[in-house]
């Protein structure tokens, strides 16, 4: 293992992880129980447009704009997925608003229907961890109104944690994906200088000066190792050994579980392809604590992706000893 930095920071929470609500999976199959607690006087509904949450612009942090139960009364047909309960046992749902017009009168002056990757960084870290399930359940909500086995129309079920088929002959369920994606750094010792170094790679479309960790999903019958070995000899032919795990992060663009990883390279020669990398290089230890500290500066060259990223959180828990 390369040698940890004695005067790095300690890593900072991973947005989108830390979720407070307690997701109450055995209560929520109960349709009775399900009913009863999103007509109770106290739960409190997030309005989503286009999968944009309400939120309370006028501090800071920012926080979500909940509303009320008689708010949310006001709208029966719409859906509602059941996020879980907080430590007072008061239910939390998110309400899918693009078919209800007059919710868009809610955007104003201090609340705001904003993007989630735009605020998640600006609000608590636990709201932010919300929002990732809010964001990636209501989605999943709006592409799969059918069947994929019969073409039927599906209805949802258990608080919005399944769907099932409203054909008779059929009645196939179905369950929210999570694609899992490895991303990772590959870390060796230069033999020359002694130094630590990083495998960083770059795409076409990212920000000029903007460099990150290697990523991609796994594919059928692999492990985690086996893709994250896969994926840096695709991407930079570069062979790796030892493969460590580091962190997660739910990605909720649309529905992702991020790896974070270390692998170990065999050697430095790099051979990009093309048509999934702009470059490809290797960095030192220096260079990568100089690059995390101007992650935010979008004038920086090179720098890292910010802090929401997991690439960010990697290479900071790297440098950290991790």
């Amino acid at each position: 293992m390369l040698s940890p930095d004695p005067k790095a920071r300690p890593p900072r929470p991973i947005t989108f992880t830390g979720n407070p609500l307690d997701r109450a999976g055995n209560p929520r199959r109960d349709a009775g129980w399900m009913a009863g607690k999103r007509r109770a006087a106290d739960s409190r509904f997030l309005p989503m447009r286009e999968l944009k949450p309400l939120v309370d612009v006028t501090g800071k942090p920012a926080r979500l704009a909940w509303q009320d139960a008689p708010w949310a009364a006001r709208y029966p047909a719409l859906p509602a997925v059941f996020l879980g309960l907080d430590d007072s046992g008061i239910a939390h749902f998110a309400l899918d608003c693009d078919t209800a017009p007059d919710t868009a009168d809610l955007h104003g002056e201090t609340v705001k229907y904003i993007d989630v990757r735009s605020i998640a960084p600006q609000v608590s870290p636990g709201e932010a961890a919300i929002l990732a399930q809010a964001r990636s359940l209501i989605d999943w909500h709006q592409r799969h109104g059918f069947c994929a086995q019969c073409g039927n129309p599906t209805a949802m079920t258990e608080g919005g944690y399944s769907r099932r088929c409203e054909s008779e002959a059929c009645k196939a369920q179905h369950f929210p994906r999570t694609d899992p994606v490895v991303i990772m750094l590959a870390v060796r010792r230069d033999a020359q200088t002694g130094q630590d170094m990083v495998l960083l790679g770059r795409q076409a479309h990212f920000p000029p000066g903007m460099y990150s960790a290697l990523a991609g999903f796994m594919e059928p019958g692999e492990t985690m190792e086996e893709a994250v070995r896969r994926e840096i000899m695709e991407e930079a032919g570069v062979a790796t050994g030892a493969v460590r795990y580091i962190a997660s992060q739910p990605w909720p663009f649309p529905a992702s579980l991020m790896l974070g990883c270390v692998a170990e390279a065999a050697d430095a020669a790099i051979t990009v392809d093309k048509a999934e990398l702009e470059e490809a290089r290797w960095f030192s230890r220096d260079e990568i604590a100089q690059m995390l500290a101007d992650s935010t500066n979008m004038e920086a060259s090179p720098r890292l992706s910010p802090p929401i990223s997991l690439a960010h959180q990697i290479a900071r828990r790297w440098i950290a000893g991790a």
